[in-house]
């Protein structure tokens, strides 16, 4: 089974409006493929030097290096 939970368990907390049926959760049939593939981490694949790999990792460092210095100025 793909999913945590079986059919037809109440769902809590997805139910925002105000007097509406409870959220039940569905077969894993019934929900479309690719809701099981959205968690599974994006692999590029390398091809050389200046690739979508190689950017995406230098993209990546970039914006760690970045969140490291916005950290360091508010200590």
């Amino acid at each position: 089974p793909r999913s945590s939970c079986p059919p037809d368990t109440v769902l809590e907390g997805l139910s925002y409006l105000k007097d509406q049926p409870p959220v039940l959760a569905l077969p894993d049939e019934e929900y479309p493929p690719w809701l099981w593939d959205v968690l599974t981490p994006k692999v590029w694949p390398n091809d050389g030097p200046g690739g979508k790999a190689e950017k995406a990792k230098r993209r990546k460092e970039n914006r760690q290096k970045i969140k490291d210095q916005n950290f360091m100025k508010t200590q």
